[in-house]
């Protein structure tokens, strides 16, 4: 699998990072204190675990997964069940598998001495 580089852990990230306030802003508008709420909540583990993401960390990355395994239920379940929001829940599901082929790659790469 040349075509799959272990930076799609990063770039699958910070789209999860952007689409975050585009889909609670955008689909779900229930008023500015409840859209900053569920943006608090929806950012702050992405924000937590991007920048050992970003530098390829094992520990993090795995850890990154596991907490992706939630935004991925989530999405799986609006994507479901609400009818407004199935774009976007496809939108973060395709990002979230972008991030695990990334985390196969990385998991997969012979180690490097030196």
């Amino acid at each position: 699998m040349k075509w799959v580089h272990p930076g799609w852990c990063r770039w699958s990230l910070i789209g999860l990072i952007v689409l975050q306030p585009a889909w609670f802003g955008g689909v779900y508008n229930p008023g500015l204190p409840l859209v900053l709420i569920a943006l608090a909540v929806a950012l702050a583990p992405l924000l937590a675990v991007a920048p050992g993401v970003w530098r390829l960390q094992p520990r993090t990355l795995v850890i990154g997964g596991c907490v992706l395994l939630l935004y991925f239920c989530f999405a799986v379940m609006e994507a479901w069940m609400n009818q407004s929001a199935r774009v976007p829940a496809i939108i973060q599901i395709s990002l979230i598998s972008l991030y695990f082929v990334g985390l196969a790659v990385i998991r997969r790469a012979p180690a490097r001495n030196g």
